[in-house]
């Protein structure tokens, strides 16, 4: 049985972070069905050329009848590579904070002004499951400080007390499943294609083998992302030789790039 934090049941809002995603899905479907819908403001951050379709018709369809509300960063994920001089890596995803939490931290200090908020809920769908970095993680903490959003800012918003919320923090894949068929809903088509995630066609936490076939469905963006990386002299992943370890290029490993034998 899930129990409402206090600090939730006293939120006047709860700002629900939804990529799309088979987690998200999971998250909102739970906040449904623990009687939340009337708080709830939906807020999609929209990748552009990253993501693999425009997501938010697919997240109304999902979304209980609530309206979805897109943000968008000042930069694109190559304008933002570009500018720094460098990808993300699993231990350093910018891309993640200038893309989806910058922006849409924006949304909710405006919205909160728009509407004289002042206790709100900024609730996204990680689990512990997905990482060690996330297992460390507090299911529920004012959003202040390492390790949050840190949308808690009282100089700058004095009026505003967030705390970010983790629902499914503790969920397994099989029941993040099981609380999508609970709602008679299905996930994302990307699924079935052999993805783990729905995010950036070309996550920097995606699997070679995800890759492989992303680059099939999405060649021009392949090619695109393989341009980068040696733009940058910088590449997804690294290869080691002789405790060395060097960029290994997406046109080493992907399908596409392979050189045809006459």
């Amino acid at each position: 049985m899930n129990l409402v934090p206090n600090e939730v049941k006293d939120a006047q809002v709860i700002f629900v972070s939804h990529s799309g995603g088979k987690d998200s899905q999971a998250m909102l479907a739970q906040l449904i069905r623990l009687g939340l819908k009337e708080k709830i403001v939906l807020v999609h951050a929209d990748l552009g050329e990253m993501e693999w379709e425009e997501m938010k018709p697919w997240i109304e369809s999902i979304s209980f009848g609530l309206p979805v509300n897109v943000v968008e960063a000042d930069l694109d994920f190559f304008s933002l590579a570009r500018k720094y001089g460098r990808l993300p890596s699993g231990m350093q995803q910018f891309c993640t904070d200038f893309l989806k939490i910058k922006p849409i931290g924006k949304f909710i200090h405006d919205y909160m002004d728009k509407h004289g908020i002042t206790k709100a809920i900024n609730a996204t769908g990680m689990r512990a499951e997905e990482s060690k970095r996330r297992a460390g993680k507090a299911p529920l903490i004012l959003s202040k400080g390492k390790g949050t959003t840190g949308l808690y800012m009282p100089k700058k918003h004095p009026t505003h007390l967030i705390h970010d919320w983790l629902p499914i923090l503790g969920y397994t894949e099989k029941e993040v499943y099981q609380e999508i068929e609970l709602a008679g809903q299905k996930v994302h088509e990307v699924y079935s294609k052999g993805f783990s995630r729905l995010s950036c066609v070309f996550c920097v936490n995606g699997r070679i083998s995800e890759h492989k076939e992303a680059s099939k469905l999405r060649p021009e963006l392949a090619r695109k992302v393989a341009d980068l990386e040696k733009e940058l002299g910088r590449a997804y992943r690294l290869k080691q030789s002789k405790g060395v370890k060097y960029p290994k290029y997406m046109d080493e490993y992907l399908p596409i790039f392979e050189k045809k034998v006459a």
